[in-house]
C-alpha cells in the first residue's frame, strides 16, 4: 500500500504530523493535536498578558512582541493545517498519485528527476528542523546571561509575580519543552510548503524535457501529435496541483508576508536602541531567522515560474515547421496554455516571486527608517 510518508518531498513533515494527529488522526489519536496545541496557546496568552506589562519598556517589548508574534505564526499555521485538513489530505493524496506515476513510468530522465527532488527537499528538512531546535535552545539559555531575571519568553499571568521562587523556576521548567514543541510546530510547514513547491518545478521539469523528445528523432506523424497531446495532459495536471497548492496556502502566506515584514522593521529598530551585547545577538539571530524563512518561501514558489517559462520555451522550440496542420494547431494551443501565469499568489493578490521578496524587504526598512526619524526628534 502506498504511503505519503514514503515519499521523500514531504515523508518527514507527513509523518511527524501524523504522530501529533495534525493530519490522518484516528479515534485512538486525536487527543494528541489538543495536547499539543493547546499549551502552546496557552503561553501564547501568557505572552499577550506579558506585552501589557512591559509597554513602558520599549527594547524588552519589541523582544518580546517577536517572540509572541513568531509562537503566534507557529499556532496560526498548526490550527490551519488542522481546521482545512480534509483539503490538505487530499491534496497529498493527489500528489501521491501524480509522484507514482511518474515514478513508475519508462522516463528514465523523470525518475531521475524525482529522486533528485526527493533529496533536496528531505535535507531542506533536516535542515530546517536542526536550525529551529538550535535556535530556540539559544532562546532557552539566554536567561542565565542576563542580570535580572527574565524567562525564556516573556509570560505572565495577572496578579502573580513570575520573577519570585519557586514560581520562576516552575516556569521556567515548563518551558523546557518548547525547543521541540515549536520546531515540531513551526518549521513542517515551511519544509512542506518547500517540498510542494519542489515536486511542481520537478514535473515542470519533466514536461521540458518531454516536449524535447518530440523533435529529437525521426517519429511518424501519429506519435508526434500522441506525444504532444500527452504533454497537454501532463501540463494540465500540473497547473492543477499548483493552482490548488495556491488555494491551499494563499491566505497564511499573506498573513506571515504582513507579521515578518512588522517584526524585521521593529527589530531592526530595536538594534538601535539596546546596549547589550547579548540582545544585540540574539536579534541579529532573529532577523537572520525571518530572512531565511521568507527566502525559503518566496525562493520556491519562484521556481516554479521560471520552471514554467522554460515550458513555454520549449514548446516554441517544437520543430512544428516540418509537422502537418493538425500537429500545428495544437501546438499552438498549447503555447496560447502556457502564456498564463503558474504561480503562488500572496493572499491571491501579488505573485511569489523573488522581485516581492525585494520589495517586502525594502518596505520593512522604509517602515524602519521612518520610525527611526519620528523618534530620534
Amino acid at each position: 500500500m502506498r504511503k505519503i510518508e514514503d515519499i521523500g518531498l514531504v515523508g518527514i513533515n507527513v509523518r511527524m504530523w501524523r504522530h501529533l494527529a495534525v493530519l490522518y488522526p484516528t479515534p485512538g489519536t486525536n487527543w494528541r493535536k489538543f495536547a499539543f496545541v493547546l499549551p502552546v496557546t496557552a503561553m501564547n496568552l501568557m505572552q499577550f498578558v506579558y506585552l501589557l506589562r512591559m509597554w513602558g519598556d520599549l527594547p524588552a517589548f519589541i523582544l518580546n512582541m517577536f517572540f509572541f508574534s513568531a509562537i503566534f505564526n507557529a499556532l496560526l499555521r498548526t490550527w490551519l493545517v488542522i481546521i482545512k485538513r480534509d483539503q490538505f489530505e487530499q491534496f497529498l493524496g493527489r500528489l501521491c498519485t501524480l509522484f507514482h506515476s511518474t515514478l513508475e513510468s519508462s522516463d528514465k530522465w523523470g525518475r531521475a528527476i524525482l529522486r533528485g527532488a526527493e533529496r533536496e527537499a528531505r535535507n531542506l528538512a533536516i535542515l530546517n528542523l536542526t536550525a529551529s531546535f538550535l535556535d530556540i535552545v539559544g532562546a532557552l539559555i539566554s536567561p542565565f546571561f542576563r542580570e535580572e531575571r527574565a524567562h525564556p519568553f516573556g509570560v505572565a499571568l495577572p496578579g502573580l509575580n513570575m520573577t519570585r521562587t519557586p514560581v520562576y523556576e516552575l516556569v521556567y521548567l515548563a518551558q523546557l519543552p518548547t525547543p521541540l514543541l515549536l520546531s515540531m510546530m513551526y518549521m513542517p510547514f515551511v519544509s512542506l510548503f518547500a517540498g510542494l513547491a519542489i515536486f511542481g518545478k520537478a514535473m515542470l521539469q519533466i514536461l521540458v524535457d518531454r516536449l524535447g523528445q518530440i523533435g529529437e528523432q525521426e517519429l511518424s506523424e501519429e506519435v508526434r501529435h500522441r506525444k504532444l497531446t500527452s504533454c497537454i495532459r501532463y501540463h494540465t495536471r500540473v497547473m492543477g496541483y499548483v493552482r490548488e497548492l495556491n488555494q491551499l496556502v494563499t491566505n497564511i502566506v499573506a498573513a506571515e508576508a504582513i507579521i515578518f515584514g512588522s517584526i524585521i522593521c521593529s527589530l531592526l529598530f530595536c538594534l538601535n536602541i539596546i546596549t547589550s551585547p547579548t540582545q544585540v545577538i540574539s536579534i541579529v539571530m532573529y532577523i537572520l531567522t525571518m530572512l531565511y524563512v521568507l527566502f525559503t518561501y518566496y525562493n520556491r514558489a519562484n521556481e516554479i515560474v521560471l520552471a514554467n517559462n522554460l515550458v513555454a520555451e520549449a514548446v516554441y522550440n517544437v520543430p512544428w515547421y516540418s509537422a502537418g496542420i493538425r500537429f500545428r494547431k495544437t501546438l499552438l494551443i498549447f503555447l496560447m496554455q502556457t502564456q498564463h501565469p503558474l504561480e503562488i499568489r500572496v493572499g491571491n493578490v501579488y505573485p511569489m516571486t523573488l522581485a516581492m521578496f525585494q520589495s517586502l524587504l525594502n518596505a520593512s526598512y522604509s517602515y524602519f527608517t521612518m520610525l527611526r526619524g519620528v523618534t530620534s526628534k
